[in-house]
């Protein structure tokens, strides 16, 4: 697979990346579709994975956590190094709701361990809490309300997912210029105490209204082992993007596909079906014990993996694990926004102009 660090010239202008996300932190994407990455999915397709390989953040494994609001997670390179951490009020929010939640953040963080990061997504998840229940004068959470957010009664009469998204902005000398969005994972049924229909009818509306943004490129991820055609994410993905120029599908957990039965994915990878513009990519994701051995190097499991083991070392190498798909979005992401951000320079003047007049 090669050195998995790209040249300055094959990413997006750091200044443009820079004027998208202030947009973004403005709540501009409310108003006009703005260039993003979003990875898409349902909870058991490996999606927390495929973004800590990409992310290299050591996302909490409490599902909890993660999966409650989206996570916009931003990475610059300057000459210092500072993690910040913000809360950008979600679409439609009122003008007080909007200015409780932009007074929490956190900076100058000079490191993210696991526990650092799974504190961080529980506060947040407190301050929503507290945010949500306010007007009730609710001021004191115990700490097993902390994931209160994520538990209703049988009436769902609590709210279990947020519309506001988490911001984390990661800058240093090392890192490169990548912008992505993680929205929750999409599920069949509920879980009597903990998810409701309504919350399952709200993520599927947060996550295709993601998807539909004309200018948004969809991470669709999707495991291996199961039958392609009947992923609720892919009809999705289809239904917001019919041409397939705004998707690249991402195959996860080759490592479990029958023996025998390697033939359709092959086919997806190849191009002979289901084909895509931007194509398929395949990564393999850490198992359970290896998440638990702190020594495993994930990039050389898999990139062994995928030279030893067929027919997947029949595949193409810029196609497979999670340091060629790295590359792979930041081409895509500085290919759209370099083709985008005119028409939205455009829109947004036009929208001053309208509104001054």
């Amino acid at each position: 697979m090669g050195d998995d660090k790209i040249t300055m010239g094959n990413m997006a202008d750091p200044v443009l990346l820079n004027k998208i996300d202030k947009l973004f932190a403005c709540g501009v994407g409310e108003y006009i579709s703005l260039p993003q990455l979003v990875v898409v999915g349902d909870q058991s397709s490996g999606k927390s994975s495929v973004l800590e390989g990409l992310t290299e953040l050591p996302f909490p494994r409490d599902s909890g956590l993660c999966t409650r609001f989206a996570t916009q997670i931003t990475f610059r390179r300057t000459q210092t190094a500072n993690m910040s951490v913000s809360i950008i009020p979600g679409s439609g929010s009122d003008e007080e709701h909007a200015k409780k939640v932009r007074q929490w953040s956190k900076s100058g963080l000079k490191e993210l361990s696991s526990k650092a990061f799974a504190d961080i997504m529980a506060e947040v998840c407190t301050f929503f809490i507290q945010v949500q229940f306010m007007a009730l004068s609710l001021t004191f959470f115990k700490v097993h309300d902390v994931m209160g957010l994520g538990n209703t009664d049988k009436k769902g009469d609590r709210g279990t997912f947020s519309e506001d998204v988490l911001r984390l902005e990661i800058c240093g000398p090392d890192q490169e210029h990548l912008s992505v969005v993680d929205v929750p994972g999409i599920f069949r049924k509920t879980t009597e105490g903990v998810t409701t229909e309504t919350d399952k009818k709200m993520v599927e509306a947060m996550v295709q209204r993601y998807m539909n943004n004309p200018r948004s490129i969809m991470l669709t991820v999707i495991p291996a082992n199961v039958d392609i055609v009947t992923q609720e994410i892919l009809t999705m993905a289809e239904k917001a993007d019919e041409d397939g120029h705004r998707t690249l599908g991402v195959l996860t957990k080759p490592d479990l596909v029958d023996s025998g039965a390697e033939d359709p994915i092959i086919d997806l990878m190849k191009g002979r079906k289901h084909k895509l513009t931007l194509g398929w990519c395949i990564v393999r994701n850490p198992g359970q014990k290896q998440l638990q051995d702190s020594a495993a190097d994930r990039r050389a499991i898999e990139m062994m993996f995928f030279r030893d083991k067929a027919p997947w070392n029949t595949l193409e190498k810029d196609r497979v694990g999670i340091g060629a798909l790295r590359v792979r979005l930041q081409e895509i992401l500085a290919s759209k926004i370099r083709r985008e951000f005119p028409k939205v320079r455009n829109r947004v003047i036009a929208s001053l102009s309208f509104n001054n007049y």
